[in-house]
């Protein structure tokens, strides 16, 4: 089986971020290297969900850990039994070695009970009563099945067998008694005493097991047909079949109900080694979502497991990727940005480029592999490069961007100008957006000189739209950096065709901030003309503006 690796863009993904990923995962499952699965870290902007819903291309789902689950083990086949299978049937399961613990199942496949070795020992080894049959409603098919036993007489409406167990071993003579001893609903074992079937038959015994294959003549058959009792035959001498016949009792009455300890496939490895410290059987079975058994999990699945594989596209920090990325295993990052402070416990591929986009490298990647992507992937491909360069308006963008994307263009059949025209309208309407969608949006962290401030960039092709909520974004911007305790908060307000910017700030740094990049406007924000790309023109501006600071 394929080893399973996830690919990610950043938190608050970007068009970049999110194609990226499809895009990757999809040359990867192509290569038939891995499986590879994307995720995405967070809500999809307007922008992606066009692109996304243009193409034809399903979104990659949110993941919020990397923890590993009960879900990514190899866990064993579930062992799943009916409450009504016979102690002995479980026991020939355990002998054979195939499990330690059975679940016991309703109709509906829920989990009811846990049967182990244990039970059926404990209870075996118990003094049993002797109505143990009557009061554990054994059903009949126990008995036939446990005994090999043929069928002489099995009534459509038969007694019930809820009397005393007991073996008919009665010498000549001792006659007089017997109607004391054998009593209506009486399961009685018997060898070939025909001399007395009348009689047990008579008192309306509940059923009558009959030894060493001992047979009724047609007469009492009849008999018991009128009585409605049950007749059976073994091979098994009285003594064996006495042996086993409380081996028949339903596996429901000795199976462990109260406090079941088991696990479903969502729960993470740490909540699962806790609570088998807390425990001593040997496995645990795994439930869905729907409560169905689908699996059971042993320690030794736990010392086993291996952390989540991982691929970062279109970052390379730790505060940009998921939280407990710690728990992962990074095997490789592909990005356009700056080389930041991510660790990785071992080598790793890291292809970096300075190029407009990460799906600028990934397409290099398919030409490189010799494989076409799909119209659809080169479609998202090149609308992550069109979001990404602005059309090739942002100062990021490369002579390499331009040559893939009119690479890609063509596979996808597509018009950039008339495509990106399209997308941009889509993505830059601030029609229903809330300051709180603004605020939560197209964000990213960085750490400069030992300060975590925040970077969010709002594009735009009708900057007095962003008026009337100014107040209030200032206002939620202060909220976010105060609880994330970080210093500064920066909004680019980009005019996408007007190709110039106006960065909102909040916090630290104000003086600095302005003198890098020009005059306070009306609005109290810094005029930043020509400004478009937060990676190459806003981050070293402010990463000049904070050092002067220090």
């Amino acid at each position: 089986m394929r080893e399973v690796v996830y690919i990610t863009g950043h938190k608050n993904p970007d068009t970049d971020s999110i194609m990226s990923a499809i895009a990757y995962a999809d040359l990867k499952n192509r290569l038939g290297e891995v499986r590879a699965i994307p995720i995405r870290l967070g809500k999809l902007n307007p922008e992606s969900r066009f692109v996304l819903d243009y193409f034809g291309v399903d979104a990659p789902k949110v993941k919020e850990s990397m923890q590993l689950q009960v879900k990514d083990l190899d866990i064993d086949t579930g062992n799943i039994i009916d409450p009504s299978i016979a102690i002995r049937n479980a026991w020939d399961i355990f002998q054979k070695g195939e499990a330690h613990s059975l679940s016991v199942v309703d109709a509906d496949g829920k989990i009811v009970g846990i049967a182990s070795l244990s039970n059926i020992t404990r209870a075996y080894m118990d003094v049993w009563d002797d109505k143990i049959l009557g009061r554990s409603k054994t059903p009949i098919d126990n008995i036939i099945d446990v005994l090999a036993a043929h069928i002489i007489n099995l009534p459509e409406n038969p007694r019930s067998y809820n009397g005393k167990m007991t073996v008919f071993a009665m010498n000549e003579g001792e006659e007089n008694n017997l109607e004391d001893v054998i009593i209506e609903g009486d399961i009685v074992i018997s060898g070939n005493r025909d001399d007395y079937y009348e009689f047990l038959i008579k008192q309306k015994v509940g059923l009558i097991i009959l030894t060493h294959g001992a047979v009724m003549n047609e007469e009492m058959v009849n008999l018991a047909k009128e009585n409605n009792v049950t007749v059976l035959s073994t091979e098994y001498n009285s003594f064996m079949t006495a042996r086993l016949l409380p081996m028949t009792i339903p596996i429901s009455h000795v199976m462990t109900t109260d406090n079941l300890v088991y696990f479903t496939t969502e729960d993470n490895l740490d909540q699962v080694r806790d609570a088998m410290a807390k425990s001593r059987f040997r496995s645990y079975p795994v439930v869905d979502s729907s409560e169905r058994i689908v699996g059971s999990v042993s320690r030794y699945h736990l010392i086993s497991s291996e952390k989540k594989k991982l691929i970062l596209v279109d970052h390379n920090e730790r505060n940009q990727s998921i939280d407990d990325i710690e728990e992962a295993e990074i095997q490789e990052i592909i990005d356009h940005h700056r080389v930041a402070n991510i660790l990785t416990t071992g080598p790793v591929f890291f292809r970096a480029e300075p190029v407009g986009s990460t799906a600028t490298i990934i397409s290099e990647m398919y030409l490189e592999s010799g494989i076409r992507p799909s119209k659809k992937i080169a479609g998202i491909l090149c609308a992550a490069i069109i979001s990404d360069t602005l059309l090739f308006r942002s100062p990021t963008t490369t002579e390499t961007d331009k040559r893939i994307l009119d690479r890609m263009s063509k596979i996808a059949d597509l018009n950039p100008e008339e495509f990106a025209d399209k997308m941009f309208r889509a993505a830059t309407s601030l029609k229903g957006k809330s300051a709180t969608d603004l605020v939560e949006g197209d964000v990213k962290t960085f750490n400069i000189g030992g300060e975590d401030f925040r970077v969010g960039q709002v594009m735009t092709m009708n900057p007095e739209e962003l008026i009337p909520i100014m107040d209030e974004l200032k206002d939620l911007m202060d909220k976010k950096i105060k609880a994330k305790n970080e210093s500064t908060f920066v909004l680019v307000l980009t005019d996408i065709f007007n190709q110039r910017s106006e960065l909102l700030v909040v916090g630290e740094h104000f003086d600095s901030i302005r003198e890098e990049f020009g005059e306070i406007t009306e609005r109290g924000t810094i005029n930043a003309p020509g400004v478009l790309s937060r990676k190459k023109q806003v981050i070293p501006k402010l990463t000049a503006a904070i050092m002067a600071d220090k």
